[in-house]
């Protein structure tokens, strides 16, 4: 993150991992849910290092007819292992309860307790979908605001379970998301990538005021854009007049350069065709202007419906109507590439040191690769 300052790049904090601080604040204020995790954690360690626990629990999941499924133990780093536990621990509930009666040296949890794992379960559940979307090696920062939005909506008091210590385990959860996501809406990239995906647009902003400010920024990026094309231009001309002083002292070209030329005047000419096609073709839109900004631009691209959330492909989306928004499709490009979290690349890392370790230690690059 300093690096990225000192270079003086923008950059966004990995939401995952927000989420998960998110999650371990709401745990931990509460001691009957603390209570019932660390009961559980030490089943979970008692059986992860004995092998006659292991095989004494399958004989008991046999004869009760129960999944035989191994005690998950939850990893620090990773708050939906966690999750994952609870869940595991009340499938396997019965087993473990006649376990502590017949070999166990310590008391599992009360009938309360399991009740607080089963609701804590419930509670606990949207937000893994939500990590699980931002997590996507496919996802961009377009996710994060309607993320949140549904996270927001789902953690009131109308939805899930209502008892004493989840009820303010739920508002322990709201504020602590209320805190740690309060300047998303002031966040470039994540409003502009947001309003791009035509999977959201402006449905997901939580006031007008957040649209108005992606209309003024798309309208700093078109400036942008516009002075970066005259400077290009001017660079262009100042060019083609070098190659031309150099022409008139007897510089010529030889034949397969004019070749290469050629194809690559053919290939512009087809492109150029295509683009012409795309835009004859594409739906038709009464108040679309020759010459539109970019404010015309987003008008006409509120206007269209939203794609399927789960099937839809925004950049597909794009390509097929980049014709109609040649303006926006800029845009696009740029702010639908930046990922909400960086869980994609430390999956890359784990991999990396699961092949680079101490009993690796003089593995050549190509033999790595």
């Amino acid at each position: 993150m300093k690096g990225m300052r000192l270079a003086e790049l923008p950059d966004l904090s990995c939401t995952a991992h927000t989420l998960q601080l998110l999650v371990n604040d709401s745990l931990s204020s509460q001691r009957a849910v603390t209570d019932v995790i660390a009961i559980l954690k030490k089943f979970a360690t008692h059986f992860h290092h004995s092998i006659l626990a292991k095989q004494r629990l399958r004989d008991i999941q046999k004869e009760l007819g129960l999944p035989e499924h191994s005690i998950i133990q939850a990893v620090p780093t990773r708050w939906n292992s966690m999750l994952h536990m609870l869940q595991r621990m009340l499938e396997q509930k019965r087993a473990l309860t006649i376990y502590c009666g017949e070999h166990g040296g310590f008391a599992g949890p009360t009938a309360h307790q399991w009740e607080l794992v089963s609701n804590l379960i419930e509670a606990l559940l949207p937000i893994e979908e939500v990590t699980l979307q931002v997590s996507h090696s496919n996802s961009s920062a377009s996710c994060i605001i309607p993320c949140l939005t549904v996270l927001k909506m789902l953690l009131q008091d109308d939805y899930g379970p209502s008892t004493k210590g989840i009820r303010t385990l739920r508002q322990a959860m709201r504020e602590s998301l209320e805190k740690r996501f309060s300047k998303v809406g002031d966040t470039k990239t994540v409003v502009l990538a947001c309003l791009l995906d035509p999977h959201y647009k402006s449905h997901a902003f939580s006031s007008a005021t957040t649209l108005s400010k992606a209309k003024g920024w798309l309208k700093e990026e078109e400036n942008t854009a516009t002075q970066q094309t005259t400077r290009e231009e001017h660079a262009a001309t100042d060019g083609a007049s070098m190659e031309e002083q150099a022409a008139a002292y007897g510089t010529h070209e030889n034949d397969g350069n004019t070749h290469k030329r050629q194809r690559r005047e053919h290939t512009s000419f087809s492109n150029r065709v295509d683009e012409m096609f795309s835009s004859l073709l594409a739906p038709h839109t009464g108040d679309l202007l020759a010459s539109s900004c970019a404010e015309d631009e987003l008008h006409l691209y509120l206007k269209e419906p939203v794609i399927y959330r789960r099937k839809g492909d925004p950049l597909q989306w794009w390509r097929q109507n980049e014709g109609r928004f040649k303006l926006l499709v800029k845009q696009a490009r740029k702010f639908l590439c930046a990922p909400p979290s960086s869980v994609p690349s430390e999956h890359v890392f784990s991999e990396v040191s699961a092949v680079y370790e101490s009993k690796r230690s003089r593995l050549t690059g190509e033999h790595a690769e």
